[in-house]
């Protein structure tokens, strides 16, 4: 059963008007959502808090991640040498 609710869960959060549609729906009825809320946040927990692997190596990335991550790191030491 809970298989299936979670299943419903993400048919109903990948389209966006639905889900508005039924979170307003939800929310009329305080109890019911707040048990939702809790049982979608407990189950999904690992991964919805889960960060993504991060490159180990600058090569790892492509052109235009490298030319970012190098203008961050240009904005950041411009930023601490003016402090």
């Amino acid at each position: 059963m809970k298989r299936i609710a979670l299943g419903a869960v993400a048919f109903i959060v990948a389209r966006p008007r639905l889900d508005d549609f039924l979170r307003r729906q939800l929310y009329r009825f305080p109890g019911i959502a707040g048990r939702v809320r809790g049982a979608i946040s407990h189950s999904r927990r690992a991964d919805w808090q889960s960060l993504p692997a991060l490159p180990l190596d600058e090569s790892e990335l492509t052109e235009g991640a490298r030319q970012v991550l190098h203008d961050l790191r240009r904005a950041i030491e411009k930023q601490t040498r003016t402090q």
